[in-house]
């Protein structure tokens, strides 16, 4: 008999093993391949059958049956998942993903919409599923590496595409390339996807730099810092480098805020070197510079303050679109992935009402090309799921926000696990200044990354046991 508990108790260890292996190799490889993957998008260009997002939904959809499938096994080990917040932040993510449900069946196209929340739904599931069942720090910093490793890979070809080398021009069949402005974009066949994505591990680099205790690592982050936020400079995308200012800024206030023992003084002349930078950041934007790069980006960033220049015009019409649909169906949206099907009857609607010569123009400018998305991600959530889908939406972002800062504030643990949870919340803050103008959450490197790094940073934040040890 107690040879038989033994084999049975050796047997679960066995499985156990093997299921948190599985588990560790299937959010390795979500780090890794959606970026690498080669091909774009299928032949039909539909967003269920985009070839990355079916990357990211099966991979995802693995992880949270090994997540569910590890907690069934091993009911003790997971305590955490029934502290408040964490609850919260799961009660969050299931009302966003039954929201999603409840709109798709309310929508005028049930069927596509259904079809069209699959990529969403999915990583939304995996957040709450991350959070419900957090991964080891060290295991965290595992993946963090093998994001900054394909983070550099990526910034390397980016930056040799844009010098006129392009390594994958064999590999890779761009799609209008002629409309971009700049010769770098990659794997992700767009320059502001890539410099979306880059952002992200530039930001996690940045605090690695803070956070790491050997020059030998301070250099290896430095490195991946500066192959990542280089060719995301050089990408000329707006929103990418104002969500990547919002993350630096917050790292540099977070790291002085969260460091040990520091004077006041210390603190002072750390802010007052920030602020220093920043100066000279803008100077260098605004006073004008010879570099090519440089004066793309001032040039861009002065078009955010000209309405009557091509993009913002879009943009005020795509969030005026937005904002009819919000206010003609409020309660539950007009459906997921319904954006751009609704966009022209709510166009015209609008258009015939304002009488606008705006909205004429506009409408000119188009050609008969659909918006599919209203640039503005938080808009297009609350127009997709309305009022109750933002509210849960604003409900994980708010619970994220306290839980992070009630983790830096906590003095208790490691000063180097802090701040590299400052540096995944930096990353995650970034993609959320630049959900404001465009739609990082409805691409799939992007919304992969955000997703991570959310649930990931959160569980740093409020972890009480362990450390990075080795990182």
């Amino acid at each position: 008999m107690n040879q038989r508990n033994v084999q049975s108790k050796a047997s679960r260890g066995v499985m156990n093993y093997a299921v948190v292996r599985a588990r560790d190799l299937i959010v390795a490889v979500l780090c890794v391949l959606p970026p690498l993957y080669l091909s774009n998008r299928l032949s039909t260009l539909h967003t269920v059958t985009d070839s990355k997002w079916l990357v990211v939904i099966f991979l995802s959809g693995c992880e949270i049956f090994l997540i569910v499938l590890a907690a069934a096994m091993s009911p003790n080990k997971f305590r955490r998942a029934r502290e408040p917040l964490n609850l919260a932040l799961v009660a969050g993510a299931t009302m966003f993903a039954v929201t999603h449900l409840f709109s798709a069946l309310h929508c005028r196209e049930p069927g596509f919409a259904f079809r069209a929340m699959v990529p969403s739904l999915s990583l939304v599931v995996l957040f709450g599923a991350i959070v419900w069942q957090p991964a080891s720090p060290y295991q965290i910093c595992k993946f963090t590496i093998l994001i900054l490793a394909t983070g550099a890979l990526i910034g390397t070809c980016a930056i040799a595409q844009h010098f006129g080398f392009d390594p994958l021009a064999r590999l890779v069949r761009y799609r209008e390339a002629d409309r971009y402005r700049t010769g770098a974009f990659v794997t992700l066949a767009n320059p502001e996807y890539l410099g979306g994505y880059l952002t992200v591990p530039a930001l996690i680099s940045l605090g690695l730099i803070l956070a790491s205790r050997s020059w030998q690592r301070r250099c290896a982050a430095l490195a991946a810092a500066m192959l990542t936020a280089i060719p995301a400079f050089l990408s000329g995308s707006r929103g990418p480098f104002l969500g990547m200012a919002a993350g630096v800024i917050f790292l540099s206030v977070g790291s002085m805020v969260t460091a040990p023992r520091s004077s006041r003084q210390r603190r002072l002349g750390g802010l007052a070197a920030g602020s220093a930078l920043v100066t000279l950041v803008a100077i260098v934007l605004f006073a004008g510079s010879p570099i090519k790069p440089i004066g793309l980006m001032r040039a861009r960033l002065a078009d955010l303050a000209d309405p009557h220049s091509d993009s913002v015009r879009k943009r005020i019409v795509f969030n005026l679109v937005g904002l009819k649909m919000v206010a003609g169906h409020p309660v539950l949206g007009v459906g997921p992935g319904m954006f751009g099907v609704e966009f022209y009857p709510t166009f015209l609607s609008l258009a015939h009402s304002s009488r606008n010569a705006t909205m004429d123009v506009v409408a000119r400018d188009l050609h008969g090309i659909v918006a599919e998305h209203a640039h503005n991600d938080w808009l297009e959530i609350w127009a997709e799921t309305g009022t109750v889908g933002f509210a849960a939406w604003f409900w994980i972002v708010a619970l994220w926000t306290v839980g992070v800062f009630r983790g830096l504030a906590r003095r208790s643990g490691q000063p180097g696990d802090r701040l590299f949870a400052l540096a995944l919340a930096s990353a995650a803050i970034a993609l959320l200044v630049n959900a404001f103008f465009n739609f990082p959450l409805h691409e799939p490197v992007r919304a992969t990354l955000f997703w991570l790094t959310l649930a990931w940073s959160h569980s740093l934040a409020s972890s009480n046991d362990g450390h990075l040890g080795e990182s």
